[in-house]
């Protein structure tokens, strides 16, 4: 086989990966459809049936009693009944308390369910994009080990004829296939265990398809109104509530009552009609409810500062991001460089080659500096679809910061363009 060819078959064409528009994606009916999020949704929906319970009054509390006198020999025997009515009246301001907590009772759990979408999502979008960096570093790893495979069966037509008497170079050749292979299979294992994870957390069977990759772009990111600050705003609604029941836990528990009494004799009926207003002593209680109060306003602003917290970790994966994909572009700009250098020193060498075509060494040796060169363009594209892995996984993250109310209904129309995809 003459040098020429052979470095024809061994040529790599280096593509660059432009920025694709990501498919429509059923990502987020997929996170919807998951058991965690079912029993997410049941909580939201309890929650709402206990807020329709919330600020009660009491119910009114009836009480008969009946007694006999029996008198001594001068005395006179007398029967009597007594019935009262009597109702439990809340405390001043605990009513409004009560619904304000149940309020954000629900506020919490669809905050939660947010949470636990937005969570899902992003490990789901983050396995995906692992599996489908792992299927184009596969890609490309299979089609070196062809043209490994091409130059062995060369090097074995060169040694057959007595053009190549040294076999160094193809124990050389050996050992790199080997490399492949073992690097190869590792890469096929890693997209296949990303796939398994995904398909766990969706609750899915293990043949069944996985939706496409589809992240959310920095712009619709809004900090104000992501889940995880949604999640700190119930919360701090929640504590406010509980400040209010604290402070209304110390004022006094007041009843008022109507008793209605009668004694029957000989005589006649002797009837009593009397008002009753009973009040506790509420010097206990206010203690209590001092403590209540610095609790609350305690686990206020811890809420508060869970939303500042939030709001920073928001800013810092936007800007992760930003970072990855500017990385991601400079990879795909230097790799049209670098293969631009490698097809001249391909051509030089082709060249070299042609014009000591015979020489058996010489041969070999322009044999094996190809090989070189298609390793470092098959790493030159390595690089690229690891950069993009990585500016996915970034965009995947943003999933935990979308808005809630998006995560709440996921929306039916399809996504923006994504500004990068993989293309080995």
């Amino acid at each position: 086989m003459k040098l020429r060819s052979l470095a024809t078959t061994l040529a790599v064409l280096v593509s660059t990966a432009a920025a694709q528009p990501e498919a429509s994606s059923d990502l987020l009916a997929a996170v919807a459809r998951a058991p965690v999020l079912e029993a997410a949704r049941k909580r939201i929906d309890a929650a709402s049936v206990r807020a329709g319970s919330a600020g009660r009054i009491a119910d009114p509390e009836v009480e008969a009693m009946g007694s006999r006198v029996n008198a001594d020999a001068m005395g006179e025997n007398r029967d009597m009944w007594e019935l009262s009515v009597r109702q439990p009246l809340p405390r001043r301001g605990e009513r409004a308390a009560d619904r304000d907590r149940a309020v954000a009772a629900v506020a919490m759990a669809e905050a939660e369910f947010a949470m636990i979408a937005g969570e899902l999502a992003a490990d789901v979008a983050l396995a995906i994009a692992e599996a489908e960096g792992a299927d184009a570093r596969a890609r490309l790893l299979e089609t070196q080990l062809g043209r490994m495979q091409a130059v062995i069966q060369a090097l074995d037509s060169r040694i057959a004829a007595g053009l190549s008497p040294r076999i160094a170079g193809r124990l050389n050749v050996q050992t790199r296939i080997a490399a492949l292979q073992l690097t190869l299979e590792e890469t096929q294992r890693t997209a296949a265990d990303a796939r398994a994870g995904a398909r766990a957390r969706l609750a899915l069977a293990p043949d069944a398809p996985l939706p496409a990759f589809a992240a959310p772009l920095t712009v619709e990111i809004n900090p104000t109104d992501a889940a995880t600050v949604a999640q700190a705003t119930a919360r701090i609604a929640a504590a406010s509530a509980m400040g209010k029941m604290a402070r209304a836990s110390a004022h006094p528990m007041t009843s008022v009552g109507l008793r209605f009494e009668r004694e029957r004799s000989s005589m006649g009926n002797q009837d009593t009609v009397g008002l009753a207003l009973s009040s506790e002593i509420p010097w206990r209680s206010r203690q209590y409810a001092r403590a209540d109060v610095r609790a609350a306003e305690a686990d206020r602003a811890a809420a508060q500062a869970d939303a500042s917290a939030a709001r920073h970790r928001i800013a810092s994966t936007i800007s992760r991001v930003e970072r990855a994909e500017r990385v991601a572009a400079t990879a795909r700009r230097l790799a049209a460089e670098t293969q631009r250098r490698l097809d001249a020193e391909h051509d030089a060498l082709t060249r070299a080659a042609s014009a000591n075509a015979t020489g058996g060494m010489g041969a070999e040796s322009a044999v094996l500096h190809a090989i070189d060169i298609l390793d470092k363009a098959t790493e030159t594209q390595l690089q690229i679809v690891d950069a993009e892995t990585t500016a996915r996984a970034a965009r995947a993250e943003l999933w935990r910061f979308v808005s809630a109310s998006r995560l709440l209904s996921p929306p039916s129309r399809p996504q923006p363009p994504a500004p990068s995809g993989i293309q080995p």
